[in-house]
């Protein structure tokens, strides 16, 4: 378990769970890339390094597939927790601004 101001990781259930108690199940890859992103932190991770570590080398995915996880993590973690950074990737942040 994760805890945060407004919602817990659940890292064997694979799921978030908001403070007002809702459960929020997370796809396998979106998962993994947001484990990638807190175990990582607060290192700033490029598109190509979450590609080669989520999905593999052998699979051809674009960036955009990248930012599209990101985009739904975001989305289902309703806060600022994932930083972009220009030119560069995608950062995990403690706590969001």
């Amino acid at each position: 378990m994760y805890e945060l101001k407004s919602l817990t990781i659940d890292f064997q259930q694979m799921s978030l769970i908001l403070k007002n108690g809702e459960k929020k199940q997370l796809g396998l890859k979106d998962f993994k890339v947001l484990q990638l992103l807190i175990d990582k932190s607060p290192e700033v991770l490029s598109r190509d390094e979450i590609l080669n570590k989520v999905w593999g080398e052998d699979q051809f995915p674009t960036s955009r597939t990248v930012d599209n996880c990101i985009l739904r993590l975001r989305q289902a973690l309703g806060g600022d927790y994932i930083k972009s950074i220009r030119a560069v990737g995608y950062q995990w942040q403690e706590e969001s601004e």
